[in-house]
């Protein structure tokens, strides 16, 4: 595909401008899907011995060719609105990760924007960016624990405003030489932010509405992530191809910009075993045959990466990662961009 003959514009960028960015091209491309795989592969219940040797499947996910790794961002856990996440700070373990690895796209899923400053986010991000030579894609969100936002000293109800205004800041600090900015969340003249990118930005995927229009997401997202709708019937695909459909047709000059979407899943040993949904929904219980089903009604509903959760199946790990990689991931290969630049620090 030629890059020059894509559109792009200034707010959310276009597949052109992501054209050397490696983590990017290995997880998108119009008309693709791809596969990732949420951590933590156990789910956390109070004793971390659950996340013992995950690093090491990590590097094994890397070896069998998924296109990328996400981690969520759960800053406090509490029990009485969901799990705890990966448990370690996203951007620390994902420099950790980035060392044990070598293709895979590292990703947030999704970083809470709304609740730190854009300047140590864009440091961490673009400082992990570097050290993985151009893997992060940044899942990025506004945000949804109540907690969590009088512990930081912030007002809940100001999330979407300040989600906004603290993309607009990333963004623009990722441009080169020395910056002037003056936003609501802070300002400063005459100075320059480092690093810089190992491309000319990170791509930043907005996470459902994050408060936003859905016009502002057309215009602002590099990327769109959002819930799945049901799994268990061809519906559920259909409900969020026509989302899907809504947004890209609001994409100022038609520009391609990916869509991705997750579901956690019991991968059971027999694969003819029917898509069945189990806590509310939340889980899709399923064999693989009816995974790939799955897979390919998303694949035409214009979905580019799914992100698949296995923290909740009752198999090893291990072996459920060997299933997706010698069953699914064939179907639904990671695509062959530019390799990551050498890691030279």
């Amino acid at each position: 595909m030629n890059p020059s003959k894509i559109s792009q514009h200034t707010s959310g960028s276009s597949y052109a401008a992501f054209f050397g960015h490696p983590g990017y091209r290995r997880m998108f491309a119009p008309d693709r899907l791809t596969l990732g795989i949420f951590l933590p592969l156990r789910l956390y219940k109070g004793d971390m011995s659950v996340l013992r040797g995950q690093a090491d499947l990590v590097a094994e996910i890397d070896r069998q060719g998924f296109a990328a790794v996400w981690v969520r961002d759960v800053p406090l856990f509490d029990p009485s609105f969901g799990d705890a996440g990966q448990v370690f700070d996203p951007f620390t373990y994902l420099s950790y990760l980035a060392a044990r690895t070598k293709k895979v796209a590292l990703a947030t899923g999704s970083a809470v924007m709304s609740l730190r400053h854009p300047i140590d986010l864009a440091k961490a991000a673009t400082t992990i960016d570097q050290l993985s030579g151009g893997r992060l894609v940044m899942g990025v969100a506004s945000g949804d624990r109540p907690i969590e936002f009088p512990a930081y000293g912030l007002e809940h109800s100001a999330r979407a405003e300040r989600f906004s205004q603290a993309l607009s800041y990333v963004r623009r600090l990722m441009h080169p030489g020395q910056l002037d900015i003056d936003s609501p969340l802070g300002r400063f003249e005459g100075a320059e932010f480092l690093p810089k990118p190992v491309s000319a930005s990170i791509p930043l995927m907005v996470t459902g509405s994050s408060g936003q229009s859905l016009e502002w997401i057309a215009e602002h997202a590099d990327g769109w992530l959002t819930y799945p709708n049901a799994t268990h019937t061809p519906r559920g695909p259909q409900h969020l191809a026509e989302k899907i459909r809504a947004w890209r047709d609001l994409i100022p000059g038609g520009a391609f910009r990916p869509h991705m979407t997750n579901e956690w899943i019991d991968l059971v040993d027999d694969p003819d075993h029917p898509r069945t949904p189990l806590h509310g929904g939340y889980v899709l219980r399923t064999g693989r045959i009816g995974l790939m089903a799955l897979l390919e009604e998303w694949q035409v509903a214009g979905v580019n990466h799914a992100a698949l959760g296995i923290q909740l199946s009752q198999r090893p790990p291990a072996e459920i990662l060997e299933e997706l990689a010698k069953e699914v991931l064939p179907h639904f290969p990671s695509l062959e961009g530019p390799p990551a630049t050498p890691n030279i620090w």
